[in-house]
């Protein structure tokens, strides 16, 4: 069995979490850190982007799962240091009995999509929450030309457009006023940011639809960023192109449903 640790930028204390792990684990386990670990763990580190595990796991938050599943190779387990943490499966109180449950097997794999996207025909990094064309400078509202698959769908003067999958629904495209999508759906959401007008409502596409983002207009500087985590600039005549990836996102969980998780990290967040 091959164990990973990726754990967030600076953070004494996750480190300390996973040397509590790793003393539970056997001994013949193959064990790899990704450089912020082995600055604290006394080991050899690899660049995040070289890890293949049978399970990795990753402390910190949400940023630090979706920087794994977007370099690395295999499913993760996220333990919770953040706020919301809907990607992270396990709160630190938790640690010790998943460990466990880890040994024995009691786990189950979960797949969700990632989002494929290409800038003028050239691919970059996957995602796993959503894509998002920003406008460069704050207060400076640009235009968008949107279409699903080679069919005109409108023209948008917003702050920037975001394209989620049913799990990246409840981030940053909730935030913006798009719908949740239960992560067993086959969609992508197209949301808005700050809209000029309201007539356009957020949209939910077919997953196997080809969106594509055209940056109209004259002197349009935009942002193209990833999951949070990478970010690529766009102008004016660029065209974004977003579909379903053949890869996907793998999530080791101990939970019975995916609604338990809806229920444990949204619907209880919302109400208290």
């Amino acid at each position: 069995m091959k164990i990973a640790f990726v754990i967030r930028k600076d953070c004494d204390r996750c480190a300390r979490i996973a040397e509590s792990i790793i003393d539970l684990l056997p001994k013949d386990w193959d064990i790899i850190y990704d450089h912020e670990s082995a600055k604290y763990l006394n080991g050899s580190g690899v660049d995040i982007s070289e890890i293949s595990a049978d399970v990795i796991i990753t402390i910190g938050g949400d940023g630090t799962v979706l920087r794994t599943l977007q370099m690395a190779k295999g499913p993760v387990l996220g333990i919770n240091m953040g706020g919301l943490g809907f990607l992270t499966e396990l709160e630190v109180d938790e640690v010790g009995s998943a460990v466990f449950k880890l040994l024995k097997g009691q786990y189950r794999v979960s797949e969700s999509m990632k989002l494929k996207v290409e800038i003028n025909g050239d691919r970059v990094e996957d995602c796993t929450n959503e894509a998002v064309v920003h406008t460069e400078r704050i207060a400076r509202i640009r235009q968008f030309k949107i279409y699903i698959d080679g069919h005109f769908l409108s023209t948008m003067k917003s702050d920037g457009i975001i394209v989620a999958t049913p799990i990246g629904s409840s981030s940053y495209s909730s935030s913006a006023g798009g719908p949740l999508l239960l992560p067993t759906l086959k969609g992508m959401v197209i949301s808005y940011l700050a809209p000029y007008s309201s007539r356009l409502k957020p949209v939910v596409v077919p997953s196997d639809s080809t969106v594509e983002i055209r940056i109209a207009g004259r002197d349009q500087e935009c942002i193209l960023i990833l999951d949070g985590q990478r970010e690529y600039r766009v102008k004016s005549g660029d065209i974004v192109r977003i579909s379903r990836s053949e890869n996907n996102a793998r999530f080791i969980s101990f939970r019975e449903s995916i609604y338990d998780r809806i229920r444990d990290k949204v619907i209880k967040h919302v109400v208290n």
